[in-house]
């Protein structure tokens, strides 16, 4: 079961009813979209707890995207920022106007 609540926590009593749940970015965005910075990732982790803490053997795991670097997941934030690591990263042109696969922006608060 992928489980999601965008508005906030995923019931972990109903997560804990599956064999295998998984957890996603947009599970409780409303929420950590608001954090400065952003901090999906420990809740995601929290959530994941609380569904295990209700069934032991339920698998629980946090689906990460491997393709794009996701600032929201601090872990990769840390990275994004470290200048050591600059060139392991694709970054937008902030000087360029070409349209762009996906927003440069987060659509409900611009100035992320």
């Amino acid at each position: 079961s992928m489980q999601c609540n965008g508005s906030g926590w995923s019931s972990p009593e109903r997560g804990a009813q599956f064999g295998i749940v998984s957890y996603d970015w947009s599970n409780g965005k409303a929420e950590w979209a608001k954090q400065a910075p952003m901090d999906c990732e420990e809740r995601l982790i929290h959530q994941a707890e609380m569904t295990k803490a209700k069934n032991p053997s339920t698998r629980v795991f946090v689906y990460r995207n491997i393709v794009k670097a996701l600032p929201w997941f601090s872990s990769v934030r840390h990275l994004l920022d470290d200048p050591a690591y600059s060139g392991f990263f694709l970054r937008f042109n902030p000087a360029g106007a070409r349209e762009t696969h996906v927003p440069r922006c987060a659509a409900e608060n611009q100035t992320k």
